[in-house]
């Protein structure tokens, strides 16, 4: 482990993120009809992205979650406590409300979430 001393390297190696370029993943987010993916690490998706044919963004699954859905994407999200939480509670479902801040034409806000089980 990196013993509470994270470097860039670990972290890079840490993390697990997405593949985004993967037409299966992307297909599974289309026809799953999820409103949003979180994620507890810094990237919900790997950059740069892996190179598919035909595909010329730099984070196809933000262009896809993004763009063409409007599924929101959120990153650095602490879940600990609330897997702890749903488990303890023999729960795997839960409300969660995320406004960003009323920032006109802003991207990449903070938000202030709540769990509600």
């Amino acid at each position: 482990g990196m013993d509470r001393q994270p470097t860039h390297e670990g972290v890079e190696q840490a993390a697990s993120v997405l593949d985004g370029a993967d037409e299966q993943l992307l297909r599974w987010i289309t026809d799953s009809g999820v409103a949003a993916v979180a994620a507890d690490n810094y990237a919900v998706e790997a950059y740069p992205a892996r190179h598919r044919d035909g595909c010329c963004a730099a984070l196809p699954l933000h262009e896809h979650c993004l763009f063409k859905l409007g599924v929101h994407l959120g990153e650095l999200w602490w879940l600990t406590p609330l897997a702890e939480h749903l488990r303890a509670a023999g729960r795997n479902r839960f409300l969660l409300t995320a406004p960003p801040l009323r920032l006109p034409g802003a991207v990449a806000s903070p938000v202030t979430p709540v769990a509600t089980t």
